[in-house]
């Protein structure tokens, strides 16, 4: 694969050479088209890992929309390709299942936790960075509750308006997101339980504050649907942090700003 930069800034195809850029990236990817083809993979013996390969492939991309699902209110601050650091999570995940052959190995975040702990939406400017002030939280599943504390802000001091915009306001959201297994009966990755969502108690997002000043303490709880209570062992609680700043618009009214902003996984349980 070749990287072109400042040459010229063409993008598409041309013969047998792919060119795509990428978010959060100004280079030109080169890739040089070939290989088999589809039918050749999907007929051919000699193809049967690469077909095992693309079966769990496919349960890592369903698992990594399922995590992306539980944070979705944060897409406005992602400065970088998001979904791919989720796959590679999610593969992650796969090759720790020792239990299952390949092309059946399961997706399970509710044993391996750690990897989203923490996990940013930025890369530009993580939230610490953003963000300068002590936040604490709690995340309790037998209630299903979880909290977000954000002591006094001067913005002077702690808060790192990178853009320069005028306002800023701070974003929560607490999401599940079921382990996937592979099902023999429908041929591909299945949940066996579902995450649920309910935007009026699981999420949670403040007025536009002035990026100037000093900003009172903050505390906010979000509140998890027990639909199945207690919540599944296999389901993981996702509970997540966002600060996104804006500019008046056009209709008089504050509007946020595409990736002015950051945030991050605040808790995982």
């Amino acid at each position: 694969m070749a990287r072109m930069k400042k040459f010229m800034q063409m993008t598409g195809s041309m013969a047998m050479i792919s060119m795509y850029t990428r978010q959060g990236s100004d280079e030109v990817i080169i890739r040089m088209k070939g290989g088999a083809n589809r039918t050749q993979i999907e007929t051919k013996p000699e193809f049967e890992k690469v077909r095992l390969n693309n079966k769990e492939w496919q349960g890592c991309t369903a698992m990594g929309r399922s995590i992306r699902l539980a944070f979705f209110t944060m897409k406005s601050v992602e400065d970088y390709p998001v979904n791919g650091s989720l796959n590679a999570l999610c593969k992650q995940m796969q090759h720790a299942d020792k239990e299952h052959e390949l092309g059946k190995r399961s997706v399970c975040l509710s044993q391996h936790k750690e990897l989203m702990a923490g996990f940013t939406f930025s890369k530009k400017q993580v939230f610490e960075s953003v963000l300068r002030v002590p936040v604490t939280a709690t995340l309790d599943r037998d209630s299903g509750i979880a909290q977000i504390d954000i002591p006094v802000i001067n913005t002077e001091l702690y808060l790192y308006n990178f853009r320069g915009l005028p306002y800023f306001r701070i974003m929560g959201i607490l999401g599940g997101v079921a382990d996937r297994f592979y099902s023999e009966v429908k041929k591909e990755y299945v949940e066996l339980q579902s995450g649920f969502y309910n935007e009026e108690k699981n999420t949670y997002q403040s007025e536009w504050m002035p990026a100037v000043g000093v900003i009172p303490a903050q505390s906010f709880k979000l509140y998890y649907p027990l639909t199945i209570n207690p919540i599944p062992e296999d389901i993981t609680l996702l509970l997540s942090i966002g600060i996104e700043f804006g500019k008046m618009g056009n209709d008089g009214k504050p509007a946020e700003v595409k990736y002015a902003g950051s945030g991050k996984v605040l808790l995982v349980g």
